[in-house]
Parts: structure tokens; sequence; C-alpha cells
């Protein structure tokens, strides 16, 4: 296998441009003076470092938005899991000769543009929307924006949910119900004694996979909401310090930190719990 390194040199130094030197660059802005920056104009005489930036994690805007943004992923992906562990397990226990054709219906949504699917659903669940012009009926979540926030992100993520636990109820085997069932265990006993503890790995990966993007995203929250600051999560808080008219690059570098961290420490964990990637399709 040592023939093929080689192959990986471009993979390398992509993943150092485009990964690494951002990240360095975000730390050196988190600890820096640097309000704004632009190659073009910038004066290193003007550069100096400093450790106040850390003041802006107890600020109380953004720990505001951490806190909404953690409850409205928490709730989404609670949603998600009681939606997407029964379809796994009914598609990885049903007898259909093209049982992959049911995934392929939870698969095709994510071949298109996420932000497309976002305003899709959104639309959905507005007034004038797709129901009300061909159903007749109105699926109105305007004057609730939370519980809007919450439902998009459960039916945009629901895939990430549904994937990692069929693959782990798919790989069971299935002599281990039938032994359950033999020795005189009822089926509800059997799933609650021996089904779903040894799917837990596929429930906690699906659920890392869910709450993530849901807690850490803007985009959901900027098209529903249409950036209500009453409403706004610390991703699209983030995005604000580097898009606005007054840009705060240190505050929203050090912002960043804190949820790379909190990524990373995730993504540690799932590691540490199925090593062996059983998870992985």
């Amino acid at each position: 296998m040592t023939r093929f390194k080689k192959l990986s040199i471009p993979y390398l130094v992509w993943m150092i441009i485009f990964t690494g030197l951002p990240v360095v660059l975000m730390i050196i802005f988190a600890f820096s003076t640097i309000e704004n920056f632009n190659v073009y104009t910038f004066n290193a005489s003007s550069f100096s470092f400093t450790a106040n930036n850390l003041e802006a994690l107890i600020d109380n805007t953004f720990l505001v938005a951490l806190g909404r943004s953690l409850f409205y992923a928490l709730i989404a992906t609670i949603l998600a899991l009681l939606i997407g562990y029964p379809i796994a397990y009914f598609v990885s226990r049903s007898n259909l000769r093209h049982k992959y054709l049911l995934l392929l219906i939870f698969i095709m949504p994510m071949w298109t543009n996420m932000l497309l699917r976002i305003q899709t659903i959104n639309n959905l669940l507005s007034e004038n929307s797709f129901f009300t012009n061909v159903l007749n009926f109105t699926i109105d979540l305007s004057d609730f924006k939370a519980l809007k926030i919450i439902l998009v992100m459960t039916l945009v993520y629901l895939p990430f949910m549904i994937f990692p636990i069929y693959t782990v109820l798919e790989k069971m085997d299935k002599s281990i119900n039938e032994a359950s069932r033999d020795l005189g265990a009822s089926p509800m006993k059997t799933f609650f004694k021996v089904t779903l503890p040894m799917s837990a790995k596929g429930i906690f990966s699906g659920v890392m996979m869910v709450f993530l993007p849901a807690a850490m995203g803007f985009t959901i929250p900027k098209i529903v909401t249409k950036e209500d600051p009453r409403y706004a999560m610390v991703g699209l808080l983030i995005e604000r310090q580097f898009k606005n008219y007054y840009t705060f690059y240190n505050i929203g570098s050090m912002w960043s930190i804190v949820i790379i961290i909190l990524v990373l420490g995730s993504l540690y964990i799932v590691s540490r719990i199925d090593a062996e990637g059983e998870t992985l399709l």
C-alpha cells in the first residue's frame, strides 16, 4: 500500500490550504486586535496579540444565542430520533426485495442543494404554499418561528439519523432476536432488551450527526426567520461578525473556536464509541 501514498499528496495539499490555513488564521484573529481584514490594505504595524477577546465568551448575546442553539438542536434531534428509528427499523426488518429503494427516498433530497431544500420546507410550512394551492389546506407556522426552525431542522437532517441506525440494525445478527423469542421473551421485551441496546452505537452516531449541524448552522434560522434577532442562533451570530458593515473578525473567530472545539470533541467521542466504524454505510 505504500506505493499509493503519493496519490494522497494532492488531498493533503488541499487540506492544508483550505482547512489548516483557515484554522490557523482564525486562531490568530481570535487573539489579536484585528477587527477586519483586507489583504490589500492590511498594515502589519497595527497588528498585536491580546487576550481581551476572551471576554467575548461571556458576552450575554453569545451565551443566549448558544443556549438557544443547543435547545433548538436538542428538540430537533429528539424528533429526528423518534421519526428516524422506526423508519430504520422497518426498512431493516422488512422482507422487501428492493428495500434499498425505500432508503433512496430519503437519499434523493440530499442530492439537491441544501439551500433549496431548506427554502422548500420553509415554504411548505408557510402561507400560500404547495399545500394551499394544490391540496387546499395550509400549514402556516409563520407566527411560531421557533417551532418552524425546529421542524425544518428535523426534516433537513433526518437522513443523518436514519442511515447510521439502519446500518447497525442491518448488520445485526437476526438469530439473536430469534433466540430471545425462543427463551420466552415477548417482541416488546426483545426490542428493549436486545435490539435497542445493540443499536446504541447507531443511535449515538445519528444523534451527533443531527445535533451538531443543527446547533452550529446559520442557514436555517437565517432563511426561516429572515434574520430576526429574537431567534438568532450561534451560527448566525458568528456569520454577522464577518459580513456586517461593522466587522469584528477577532470576536467572530473567538466564537468560532468554541464551536470547533465542541465539534471536534463530539467527533472524538463518536470515534471512541464506534471505533470499528459499524455505523458507516
